[in-house]
């Protein structure tokens, strides 16, 4: 759960790597297929408990932005 607006930027950070982990492992050929599969299963199950965390702590906010 995200307390802060600092906590909030470094998770965006952390999801824009994540995010482009996976797009390099999408894109990856060769090497062992199923690990590969275990990885970005892995990281996609990341990227979206940090959507949701952000998602929920966007939605607890005052509408000052």
């Amino acid at each position: 759960m995200l307390h802060s607006e600092r906590e909030l930027v470094n998770t965006r950070a952390k999801l824009r790597l994540l995010e482009e982990s996976y797009e390099r492992l999408r894109n990856e050929t060769g090497g062992d297929e199923e690990l590969r599969e275990a990885s970005m299963k892995s990281l996609k199950h990341f990227i979206n408990q940090l959507k949701e965390e952000i998602a929920r702590y966007e939605a607890h906010q005052p509408a000052q932005r």
